[in-house]
């Protein structure tokens, strides 16, 4: 199961990427993604547990808060002018806040259809859900319907702040270290897709992207620290 193997992947992958005891309160965001049955992290579990999910967006929200304040604050001296940081600020908090907004609406559009409520198998009821899930209305006049129409947008939001974050660390790193922390935001990237397209499907899949996305955010992490590092040595300077 995804709770007793990726645990023990992710800790052999990355315990060469030391990080400072700042920053260990981001592990948050990759720890809840290799337990999904928490329904802390990003997606839906796999054990559909929706109305769980949907009930811990106060959670979420606050998990990702506590999780995010230590990259911001260590990124305020990095970043070349406040307009940039401050953009990437409002970034988080938007796709965090449409994140729970629009998934409840997604969830609450398919809880409501009289087949999701019968008897179903949970190999039928996983199907439904993917079904459900993936279509996306053209009724736009509706605002559940325009929810589930663009509830990909703060997943695309979050990647674009990442891209952001990355850019301004690749500004300030040397040979080979831009290529490796261009490495991790592609695994980073890769894992986010897998997990989204894998959950409710392959066991085996989704174990193996939630540890190559959990994988990829503690290496930019670790970057982070070694960009702040040299700022601060070059100030001092």
């Amino acid at each position: 199961s995804i709770e007793k193997v990726a645990p023990t992947m992710a800790t052999s992958m990355m315990d060469d990427i030391p990080l400072p005891t700042q920053l260990l309160p981001c592990l948050a965001i990759p720890f809840v993604e290799l337990f999904p049955d928490l329904c802390l992290g990003w997606w839906t579990p796999p054990n559909l547990k929706l109305v769980r999910y949907k009930e811990a967006w106060y959670l979420r929200i606050l998990l990702q808060s506590i999780a995010w304040f230590p990259i911001f604050e260590m990124l305020l001296p990095i970043a070349p002018d406040g307009d940039r940081f401050s953009l990437l600020v409002l970034g988080v908090a938007a796709c965090v806040v449409l994140r729970n907004i629009l998934m409840k609406k997604e969830i609450d559009r398919v809880i409501k259809m009289p087949l999701w409520n019968t008897n179903l198998s949970r190999e039928k009821r996983r199907a439904l859900f993917v079904v459900a899930s993936s279509a996306r209305p053209t009724d736009i006049n509706k605002l559940d319907e325009i929810a589930a129409r663009y509830v990909s947008l703060s997943t695309k939001i979050a990647v674009a702040v990442m891209y952001g974050i990355v850019n301004l660390l690749h500004d300030n790193l040397e040979g080979d270290d831009k290529m490796r922390l261009m490495t991790a935001f592609a695994a980073f990237a890769a894992g986010g897709i897998g997990i989204g397209g894998t959950r409710h499907g392959s066991p085996t899949m989704d174990c193996f992207f939630r540890v190559v996305f959990g994988a990829g955010f503690v290496a930019i992490l670790h970057y982070l620290a070694e960009v702040s590092d040299v700022v601060l040595v070059k100030s001092i300077n």
